[in-house]
């Protein structure tokens, strides 16, 4: 008799560990449930100016082409012209455009020139990419915390019927059970790799 209220004093001590165990990994998981929502939040930040800048830089390829066509224009006004108002007028919109066009084919480093643009649009897409893996990586997470805590809650419930109908056959799934569920809890809190 001795033996079998020892027994059970282990399940209530296990009882108690795991609830806390159970109520940790919710935390845990209700946290990591908020920072995937801020991941996301930042993430369609990053894709919505990725859009922007790709809108800007086709916007600007497109003015790119008018220009060009128009300093064809103007150099042949120029050339078939020559009234000196005429050329002082087209020499004015050649420099102009001539100067906006230089703009749009400067490198990287100037700002609004069709590589800056393309750069902007290609670090803000890939910015987006590496919060989608993020939180990716996150749901996993999550997921594992939410299977722990179901376990933790399992091995409780059976722990505590085992202990109401002082039944040792249900104790002993209790501990495999929530063994299970601690081992997982180690793993991901000490080696996360092994899980995600």
């Amino acid at each position: 008799m001795h033996s079998v209220s020892g027994f059970f004093l282990i399940v209530t001590f296990f009882i108690i560990g795991l609830s806390i165990l159970a109520v940790y990994t919710t935390t845990l998981a209700t946290e990591l449930g908020l920072t995937k929502d801020d991941m996301q939040t930042s993430s369609l930040t990053h894709l919505i100016k990725s859009i922007d800048w790709e809108n800007d830089y086709n916007e600007e390829k497109i003015g790119e082409r008018i220009l060009k066509a128009q300093l064809d224009d103007l150099n042949i006004t120029l050339h078939s012209n020559f009234t000196k108002k005429n050329v002082a007028k087209i020499e004015n919109n050649f420099a102009i455009y001539k100067s906006h066009l230089d703009n749009l084919e400067g490198s990287e480093r100037v700002n609004g020139s069709l590589l800056n643009l393309k750069h902007k649009a290609e670090s803000e897409y890939n910015g987006f990419l590496q919060s989608v893996n993020h939180i990716s990586n996150i749901s996993k997470m999550i997921g594992i915390y939410e299977l722990i805590t179901i376990l933790l809650i399992i091995a409780v419930g059976l722990g505590g019927v085992s202990e109401i109908a002082r039944n040792k056959l249900l104790g002993y799934p209790a501990f495999i059970i929530g063994g299970v569920g601690v081992i997982l809890l180690f793993m991901i809190t000490f080696v996360p790799s092994t899980l995600t």
